[in-house]
């Protein structure tokens, strides 16, 4: 029963993300705890999220902002090698409670709308968020501070936002493939979450245009919170 849940919410999460350009990666891996191994919980929701985020890029290849990707990717390739040492010393323990504060806080906490802009600023954006990535695995809110900045029309900044976190989720899989996690348990999982991913950003790509944007943002931030509060009860009170 579990897979079969993972795979439908991974096509509704999917489509929710096509359709406004993020918030589907924070909803995917905050139902995840209890239902995976919490040391099984960051590579396979990456593996499935860099499914995600390639499609929708597949999808809207002519959208990509190039002058951003390649600064992020060279950025993203030095976080992961950085991080790769770290996330061995981690311990997996907590962290569905770390994981639910995490997410509540880029929920709800405001982010700005002009973003500092330094020179190399998205080498170093590419570097943070995927050396971050590896602990919580969500990171995709840090980037849109930064593409808002540059006031890109809406395909544009959805396809470019999907092309970065197709790098640092790149990124993470090696990493954690390199580091001894073995993907081979969860590959029939994984195979049908990437089935309904791709599924959900063919199928949010055609409605991004018909549905309320204002409608799924209240809807993701009341879904999220709750989802959120879980995660931390149940990490402080195990059943």
């Amino acid at each position: 029963m579990e897979p079969i849940f993972l795979i439908g919410v991974s096509f509704l999460t999917s489509t929710f993300t096509a359709v406004i350009g993020m918030g589907g990666g924070i909803m995917l891996i905050s139902v995840m705890p209890g239902l995976l191994p919490a040391a099984a919980i960051v590579p396979v929701h990456g593996a499935v999220q860099l499914a995600s985020n390639s499609s929708r890029v597949l999808f809207g290849l002519r959208h990509i902002e190039w002058s951003i990707f390649w600064p992020f990717l060279a950025g993203a390739t030095l976080g992961s090698i950085v991080g790769a040492s770290a996330v061995i010393r981690l311990s997996f323990d907590y962290l569905p409670l770390y994981l639910g504060i995490f997410v509540l806080i880029v929920t709800w906490v405001p982010i700005p709308k002009r973003a500092f802009r330094l020179p190399g600023h998205f080498v170093i954006l590419g570097a943070i968020q995927t050396f971050f990535s590896l602990f919580v695995g969500v990171t995709g809110p840090l980037t849109n501070a930064f593409l808002v900045r540059e006031e890109l029309p809406k395909d544009r900044l959805v396809v470019t936002h999907g092309s970065v976190m197709t790098a640092t989720h790149l990124c993470k899989i090696l990493v954690f493939g390199f580091i001894g996690f073995v993907y081979t348990p969860y590959l029939p999982l994984i195979a049908g979450m990437l089935v309904a991913v791709i599924a959900g950003s063919w199928f949010g790509t055609k409605i991004r245009d018909h549905l309320s944007e204002v409608f799924f943002r209240k809807v993701f931030k009341t879904l999220i919170t709750l989802l959120s509060l879980r995660m931390i009860i149940n990490a402080l009170y195990p059943i």
